[in-house]
C-alpha cells in the first residue's frame, strides 16, 4: 500500500512531471527526481549484492537507514502538490507518501526483530528500489525535455506487473508480523485496519496501471 505499499492510491503520472510554474520549478523538479533516482539506484545496488553474499539479515543492517531517509524525502511531494508546483492531487499524493512512511518508520524501523530476519524485507526493498529508480529516472528525463527511450518507457509501464505483487506481498507480510510483536491492542487494531486496506488498494492501483500501460505503450 505504499507506492509503493507499492503505492496506496492512484499515481498522477504525467502531472508529476509537468510543473505549472516557471523554469526554476522545472529545474528544481528535475534535480529532485534525479536525486531520488540516484538514491534508489544506490539502495538497489547495495541491497541485492548484500542479499546474495551475506544473507537476509545483513540487508536490513546495510540499507534500512538509507531506505528510511530516501522515503522520508518523499514528503516533499506532498508540498509539491499542495503548492501547485505539480498538478498531482494532494490527497492521493499524501496517501501514497503516508503509506510508505508507515511502512519504513512504524513497521521496519520500529520492529527490527521481525523485519531483519524476514526474506520479505530484502524482497520489498528490491521491488521498491527497482520500481522507483525507473520511475524517478523516467520523470527526470521527461523534465529535461529529452526524448524518453523506448526501453525506459517499457520498463516504466511493465515492471509493475512483477514488482507490485512482490512489493505489496512483502509489505503485507512484514506488517502482519509486526502485529505479533506488539501487545498494544490499539496498535494491533490499526495495523489490522491497514492490512485490510491492501485488498481494495491493490485492485485499484493495479487496474489503473494496466490501463496506463495500454495507453502509454500503444505506440511502441
Amino acid at each position: 500500500m505504499s507506492k509503493t505499499a507499492q503505492e496506496v492510491g492512484i499515481e498522477a503520472e504525467m502531472a508529476k512531471a509537468q510543473p505549472q510554474a516557471s523554469s526554476p520549478s522545472r529545474i528544481y523538479l528535475l534535480l529532485y527526481n534525479a536525486a531520488c533516482a540516484a538514491l534508489w539506484a544506490y539502495i538497489l545496488l547495495l541491497s541485492v549484492p548484500t542479499w546474495i553474499s551475506a544473507g537476509t539479515a545483513q540487508v536490513y543492517s546495510a540499507v534500512e537507514p538509507w531506505v528510511r531517509l530516501t522515503q522520508s524525502l518523499a514528503v516533499a511531494e506532498i508540498l509539491h502538490a499542495a503548492t501547485g508546483i505539480t498538478r498531482a492531487p494532494v490527497f492521493t499524493t499524501f496517501t501514497q507518501v503516508f503509506a510508505r512512511s508507515v511502512q519504513v518508520w512504524a513497521i521496519n524501523h520500529a520492529f527490527p526483530g521481525v523485519t531483519a530476519p524476514s526474506a520479505g524485507y530484502p524482497a520489498m526493498v528490491t521491488a521498491w528500489a527497482l520500481a522507483d529508480t525507473v520511475r524517478y529516472l523516467y520523470f527526470a528525463v521527461m523534465l529535461a525535455e529529452f526524448s524518453i527511450p523506448r526501453g525506459l518507457k517499457w520498463l516504466r509501464y511493465s515492471l509493475f506487473t512483477v514488482l507490485y505483487p512482490v512489493g505489496i506481498g512483502s509489505e503485507w507480510w512484514l506488517m502482519y508480523q509486526a502485529t505479533t510483536e506488539t501487545s498494544n491492542w490499539a496498535v494491533q487494531a490499526l495495523f489490522y485496519f491497514f492490512l485490510g486496506l491492501y485488498i481494495p488498494g491493490t485492485v485499484m492501483m493495479f487496474s489503473y496501471m494496466l490501463k496506463q500501460r495500454r495507453k502509454m505503450l500503444a505506440s511502441l
